[in-house]
């Protein structure tokens, strides 16, 4: 009896951690052909336009607009912006007030926060930070680097 209570015990923990967006209200989103995308908290903001994975979290005041695709497991959140034709996908985050535009694409483990912007043709990959007031654009860059 005490190892199946320790087994009930260990599958709540683990569930409860992966709820999408630490926990806040939101829905699936339904991309315009009909498959179920990722989760959108009911403050965050995408447009029907768009196209989500299912299993992208788009989390806080976040937006993603216009032809932008999200996919993977990549995290949209804080006040940060995606649009255009942009793209995040693998396990990519973009957070705080970072913004990702025009066809910039950014994926892997990338990381893109504070006011960074990303556009243009630039691309971010591998394990990259851009952060502070960077401003990425027509290249790729990756590998461990940090920029900012």
């Amino acid at each position: 009896m005490k190892n199946v209570s320790m087994l009930f015990l260990l599958t709540s923990f683990s569930a409860f951690s992966q709820t999408p967006c630490n926990g806040a209200q939101g829905e699936y989103f339904v991309n315009s052909n009909g498959e179920r995308g990722g989760f959108v908290a009911h403050t965050a903001y995408v447009d029907s336009t768009v196209y989500l994975g299912k299993n992208v979290q788009i989390c806080e005041n976040a937006q993603v607009l216009d032809a932008a695709q999200i996919t993977g497991n990549a995290i949209i959140k804080g006040n940060a912006k995606v649009y255009d034709y942009a793209k995040v996908y693998g396990n990519a985050m973009v957070y705080e007030n970072a913004q990702v535009y025009e066809t910039a694409v950014v994926w892997d483990n990338a990381q893109v926060f504070g006011n960074a912007q990303i556009y243009g043709f630039a691309g971010l990959k591998d394990n990259v930070r851009v952060f502070g007031v960077a401003k990425m654009y027509d290249a790729t860059y990756g590998g461990n680097s940090v920029y900012f």
